[in-house]
């Protein structure tokens, strides 16, 4: 495996746009490979740099856990991600995010991801519209006429703009325990900053623009920008809307804010900021239509305020009687968007967060410690794997090193039986040369003795011609050798000897015959003739 912490990949296949974020801590890894098991990690093709390869997650103790190349040993096709750290998989965990945002909103919608890869999201809507999610920093962000809303990502900066438009739309991720992230949605005003950072599904997709259910067109804000500031009776009513170019003309107020009040789904602080301005409102000079319709929209906005009180002391009243998460945390929400909640309902619920705190860190603890319990049991049961592994390897050694001992054994008792049999093969061999020897020599003695007696030399066919002795046709080497041991057994060693008169020109029976009758030997060949022909002489002389 290799040492770069990637910390980001896709699911399923190298093309896969489905992010993946590796959990940091050994706990939260463990239930990331539990929720996972038997998909497949992967170094997508849709970051920028990746290589394609299956990757596998690596839990560490002594730095954050993390995923790595499967076969990374030096070899193969390199990849391009290294230290390139969580962000650059925010344009697939955007993408992922707007898909279902907008899947929950009934819209359909064509994503693309410009090159370089993760600088960009774009979002093509069924009705033409077009939204680009701009993620790279260094890069400037194009404000493209044709293209309807523009939200830039983390870090992104265009001051001008700000100034411009009064507003910019952002989005930041926050990493979700047990691996993957969160997108939020915020609004940067001009002048104020980013205040408020909501969920995707509390965005609306409006014909106008993206619209916050809990900061609804009456918020209370300070004006974005001076030349976008649009004064109603001492306050402001700003929209989260698409931006368009300045009108000469001053919108109208009571319009604006009928336009965008939704007493429906407003949360009571973005209604009561309507309320009083409808106040404010009626105190100016109206045209009777427009009073006529605010005094029409003020008692729904009041109802409304009442549904929303009676709606969080019932759930106030629940939670003191039967705390749930679910509970706590719409309590919460009701009270942060509520300035009319009571001190006593606020009082219950940050006593009873306490409590949901404490329970989840004992939660937390619990769960470490079973999890460390699983490992140590997971420990437990690899080293029993491992010992079994050991033993069935030391059992498997034993027999096959008892197999090559029985396949030495049989091969040396083999090669004994053969040796064996080859001497008893040289032993008959030898038998037979020598019975053979043994009828031939006298014959062989007296065809020599005679040639000497005639003062004449003679040859191996001359002999079998004398003598009638077929077996002298077809005589071997060792077959001469031994039938002219037996001829010279009686021939002293001052004697010549009678093969000297055979004149064929086989020296090597010479040699061999005065080698196994120990006499000396020249060293030559020349001096070996010359001591034969001596030795004729000799012979020749006896008679």
């Amino acid at each position: 495996m290799d040492r770069r912490l990637i910390q980001t990949a896709v699911f399923g296949s190298p093309d896969s746009d489905a992010p993946a974020l590796c959990p940091e801590t050994p706990e939260e890894l463990e239930a990331f490979r539990r929720e996972h098991d038997g998909i497949t990690i992967w170094c997508g093709t849709q970051f920028e740099g990746g290589c394609g390869r299956r990757l596998t997650t690596r839990l560490c103790a002594d730095k954050i856990c993390h995923f790595a190349h499967y076969g990374s040993g030096g070899g193969g096709q390199s990849c391009g991600r290294k230290d390139r750290g969580k962000d650059d998989a925010n344009h697939l965990f955007a993408k992922a995010h707007l898909a279902s945002w907008l899947r929950t909103q009934g819209v359909t919608a064509e994503f693309a991801f410009p090159e370089p890869l993760g600088s960009a999201v774009t979002v093509r809507l069924q009705d033409g519209r077009s939204l680009l999610l701009h993620l790279d920093r260094s890069r400037p962000v194009p404000w493209d006429p044709g293209t309807w809303e523009v939200i830039l990502g983390p870090g992104v900066r265009d001051p001008h703009a700000l100034t411009q438009r009064g507003y910019l739309h952002r989005v930041r991720f926050v990493d979700r325990p047990g691996g993957g992230r969160v997108m939020l949605f915020g609004t940067e005003l001009y002048g104020r900053g980013t205040e408020v950072w909501d969920a995707l599904d509390g965005i609306v997709l409006g014909p106008e623009g993206l619209v916050s259910r809990t900061r609804s067109a009456a918020t209370r804000t300070p004006a974005p920008a001076p030349q976008r500031a649009e004064p109603t009776g001492g306050r402001e009513i700003v929209t989260i809307t698409r931006h368009t170019a300045p009108s000469p003309r001053r919108a109208d107020p009571v319009q604006k804010l009928l336009r965008h009040l939704d007493t429906d789904n407003g949360s009571p602080k973005t209604i009561r900021a309507a309320v009083e301005t409808i106040h404010q409102l009626l105190e100016t000079d109206l045209h009777p239509d427009d009073a006529s319709r605010l005094r029409f929209v003020l008692p729904k906005c009041q109802r409304r305020l009442e549904q929303h009180a009676q709606h969080r002391q019932s759930v106030v009243r629940q939670l003191r009687e039967a705390p749930t998460e679910k509970l706590h945390a719409l309590a919460v929400a009701l009270l942060r968007d509520d300035p009319d909640a009571s001190q006593e309902e606020r009082d219950i619920v940050d006593a009873l967060t306490l409590q949901m705190d404490r329970k989840r860190a004992e939660k937390r603890a619990a769960q470490r410690a079973a999890a460390k319990l699983a490992r140590e049991e997971k420990r437990r049961a690899e080293e029993k794997r491992r010992e079994e592994r050991l033993q069935e390897e030391a059992r498997k050694l034993e027999a096959m090193r008892q197999a090559m001992e029985q396949e030495r054994a049989e091969r040396a008792a083999a090669a004994e039986r053969a040796n064996r049999a080859r001497e008893r093969a040289l032993e008959q061999a030898r038998q037979a040369r020598a019975e053979k020897a043994g009828k031939l020599a006298p014959a062989v003695r007296g065809a020599l003795k005679k040639a000497a007696r005639e003062q004449r030399v003679t040859t191996w066919g001359e002999l079998r011609d004398k003598t009638g002795l077929r077996q002298l046709e077809r005589l071997s080497h060792e077959d001469k050798l031994a039938i002219l041991a037996l001829v010279e057994a009686d021939t002293a060693a001052e004697e010549p000897l009678w093969s000297a008169l055979l004149v064929e020109d086989d020296i090597r029976l010479q040699r061999d015959i005065c080698r196994l009758l120990g006499r000396p030997l020249p060293v030559s060949d020349a001096d070996l003739i010359d001591q034969l022909t001596m030795e004729r002489h000799r012979l020749h002389r006896q008679w």
